[in-house]
């Protein structure tokens, strides 16, 4: 994967000027052309008891040229090339549009803030793109100028979570980068198997050995990458797990691979992946195209 063109989605009205910085970081790093995208999405409501001049059309064109300049002088000292699209619609409409016109390979986006009933149920902006599954997305919660140093993948042997690693280890590729993998033997099975007359003993040896064999299967991981990164097997619940991992500080950068298999799934963002984004104190880098292998 090479990094050609990234999208940064900047809400000027959040104050996102994190996610500009590491945007252009990014693209200066690669070599890549930066497009910084904004959506006017609060416009007034049709009045025609508005006063002369300020009808829709006119309060449209000042909002818009106020956000196109705001969004110049973000990028005034940017040494990339850089471009500006600013529309009134949708945020997530003008995005995935931007990602299909230029073919992007990462979109930028901060977590966003739900603004209604509707957006607390069924998600922000960057939870609509993320499901749509175009390009890998990088949510920036830190508001922070220095590269990632240390970047974790969770890998769940999906082709999903192999692309999320390989957009990491291709994103920040002086960073250390590490891969882990959580399983649990759900209690209820646990508690079958020693009613039938398995051992605890036996028991024990299964779990060791389903610990040996996702070793071992990171370790190929890891040589298809090649990275010389740590590698890692937890015990538990994965959201649990690396929601740990995400609260400890000892990462710049999560990578999770997402896929949505039904109807329900696109519509709502894996329950993993959304507890990740709520707990981590660092950004996540969500990525739902699969990778092979082979």
């Amino acid at each position: 994967m090479t990094i050609k063109t990234i999208i940064a989605a900047i809400a000027l009205e959040h104050g996102e000027q994190q996610v500009a910085r590491r945007a252009i970081r990014l693209a200066a790093a690669h070599g890549a052309k930066l497009v910084l995208a904004h959506a006017i999405e609060s416009l007034p409501e049709s009045d025609p008891g508005l006063p002369t001049p300020a009808n829709e059309k006119a309060i449209a064109s000042m909002l818009e040229a106020e956000a196109i300049a705001s969004l110049r002088q973000l990028a005034e000292r940017a040494a990339v090339q850089v471009e500006v699209e600013v529309e009134c619609g949708k945020a997530d409409q003008l995005i995935e549009r931007l990602i299909r016109d230029h073919a992007a390979d990462l979109l930028v986006i901060g977590p966003g803030r739900p603004q209604n009933l509707r957006e607390r149920i069924f998600g922000s902006t960057a939870d609509r793109v993320v499901r749509v599954g175009l390009c890998p997305v990088l949510v920036v919660k830190r508001a922070t100028d220095e590269p990632y140093r240390r970047v974790i993948a969770a890998v769940d042997f999906s082709p999903m979570s192999f692309a999320a690693a390989q957009t990491a280890a291709q994103i920040a590729p002086p960073a250390r980068l590490e891969l882990i993998h959580a399983f649990e033997i759900p209690h209820t099975f646990e508690q079958a198997m020693l009613k039938v007359g398995t051992s605890q003993a036996e028991l024990d040896r299964y779990r060791e050995a389903k610990a040996q064999t996702a070793y071992a299967e990171l370790r190929s991981v890891r040589a298809d990458l090649a990275v010389a990164g740590k590698i890692r097997v937890v015990r538990g619940d994965p959201a649990t797990a690396l929601v740990r991992v995400a609260r400890s500080g000892r990462a710049d950068l999560i990578a999770l691979g997402i896929q949505g298999k039904n109807a329900v799934s696109r519509l709502i963002l894996g329950s993993v992946a959304r507890r990740v984004l709520a707990a981590s104190s660092c950004d996540v880098l969500l990525a739902g195209g699969a990778m092979s292998r082979d």
